[in-house]
């Protein structure tokens, strides 16, 4: 373990931010809880479709939208947001001003997702993925997200004279990203929609830009800027970053029409799709060698920082996420797979493996940092990942492996749908179960938060001036 001492710049840097980030994490915890809670029971019900099945509230239909967009608009995005504040402070050396606009913007945030899935639970929900919140909620969320993007901005602008750093890079642009996909697939889906032949594209372009260019992106900016900060080293490669940070932009933007395959749209769309899918592996692997290859030397730092730990483990995670993604973008893969458990645990393996591994390692380096205290229980950290890569490693395995045999039945003549069905329903007992794990890790990832929360009001000793690493 280390100790660094702050600056009073620094001090006054994490001071303006202490409440409007804190805010973030601790709603993202609590979304972490219900989105995995919910998630759960939709697996559930796969398995046992009789499992609470008389209120029409509880069908699997409202259940597993309601539990993907609390995952990614309410953990996610709201961790996503108080990391991207903190790390454009730091970095630029800028304190934010009038930090009561972010706090209320935030809790404005967490009000409209709030919103949005009771009305999916209740039943006024769209049919497009990640945009089944009502036109109103959609409103809501992207007036709060632009009074929160504006101060991130702000903090950019005000930074010190300097480099920019690439973390900085990857920041900024998913802060101006997500307001243009989020307001055009709005605009063109659910306030105005468009005829339905252009739907499918649009959706398809919305639904991967959320992942692509909003929330890799924070979690990209996170790891370059934790795994040389912890270690107390330079970047691998500042060439590697430019290269890296560019060829990820042009290519990422256009790979969900890529799920659009043997769709009714234009050829050439498919095709875009395809070609930016495989060449997405450029990019991917500029950034892996880049983060992974600072580590060279240094893996026993793994050992005693978990910040790094769980940093490192979803920088892994990322490399593996996208060549798999590049695979299923293949069109003979896809026309096995398309339809199957594959698609859904390579989800689960980008949302958790990826984004919320740095999210956690972010999350575990940054409170420290605010509260001016250690974690209060460095025990039930451990516990927390090694439950969590446990669960999610057995659930990816086991949803692949049955989507692999699903998707071969239902490529076979001879077999039956509600066979293929049938095979897959021992593999997803087995997800089932890792769910409930994954719960059981969210819940421990949110009382260390609200533990650490209820120590830090009961002291009443000044901030120290060391923190732990």
């Amino acid at each position: 373990m280390t100790t660094s001492a702050r600056s009073p710049q620094v001090e006054k840097v994490d001071a303006s931010l202490r409440l409007p980030v804190l805010i973030f994490f601790g709603s993202a915890a609590l979304w972490l809880v219900v989105g995995t809670f919910l998630a759960a029971v939709a697996l559930t019900k796969l398995v046992w479709p009789q499992f609470l099945d008389g209120p029409a509230f509880l069908t699997y239909g409202r259940i597993a939208p309601a539990a993907v967009n609390a995952l990614v608009y309410g953990w996610a995005s709201s961790a996503g947001l108080g990391i991207a504040l903190w790390l454009l402070a730091r970095l630029g050396r800028a304190p934010l001003n009038y930090a009561v606009l972010p706090v209320v913007a935030g809790l404005v945030w967490n009000f409209g997702v709030f919103l949005g899935l009771l009305a999916i639970i209740g039943g006024y929900s769209r049919s497009i993925f990640l945009l089944e919140f009502p036109g109103f909620v959609s409103a809501i969320l992207f007036v709060a997200y632009l009074f929160i993007a504006v101060w991130g901005i702000v903090l950019f602008r005000n930074r010190a004279a300097g480099a920019v750093f690439v973390s900085a890079w990857y920041l900024v642009a998913a802060l101006l990203w997500f307001p243009g996909l989020y307001f055009t697939a709005n605009a063109l889906l659910v306030w105005h929609p468009v005829p339905g032949p252009a739907q499918a594209p649009i959706g398809a372009w919305f639904s991967s830009g959320i992942v692509n260019l909003w929330l890799a992106p924070i979690a990209l900016a996170a790891a370059f800027y934790l795994i040389p900060q912890i270690l107390g080293r330079r970047l691998l490669s500042y060439n590697l970053s430019l290269l890296g940070f560019w060829s990820f932009a042009l290519f990422a933007a256009w790979t969900g029409m890529a799920q659009l395959i043997g769709g009714p749209i234009p050829a050439w769309m498919v095709s875009v799709g395809v070609v930016s899918s495989i060449l997405l592996f450029i990019p991917v692997l500029v950034i892996s060698i880049n983060l992974l290859g600072t580590m060279q030397g240094s893996y026993g730092a793994l050992r005693w920082s978990p910040s790094l730990l769980f940093t490192v483990t979803g920088a892994g995670v990322f490399l593996l996420a996208y060549v798999q993604g590049t695979l299923l973008a293949l069109p003979g893969v896809a026309a096995i797979f398309h339809f199957t458990d594959v698609l859904i645990g390579h989800g689960a393996l980008l949302l958790f493996g990826f984004v919320s591994m740095v999210f956690f390692g972010a999350i575990y380096y940054i409170v420290p940092r605010l509260t001016g205290r250690d974690w209060n229980g460095d025990g039930l950290i451990r516990w927390h990942f090694w439950l969590f890569v446990g669960a999610l490693g057995v659930a990816y395995v086991s949803l692949t492996f049955g989507g692999m045999v699903q998707g071969f039945a239902l490529n076979d003549p001879g077999v039956r749908f509600a066979s293929s069905v049938g095979f897959a329903t021992p593999f997803r007992l087995v997800a089932v179960l890792s769910a409930l794990a994954l719960l059981l890790a969210s819940n421990i990832f949110a009382h260390l938060f609200f533990r650490t929360m209820l120590a830090v009001l009961e002291e009443t000793k000044p901030l120290p001036e060391a923190v732990t690493v």
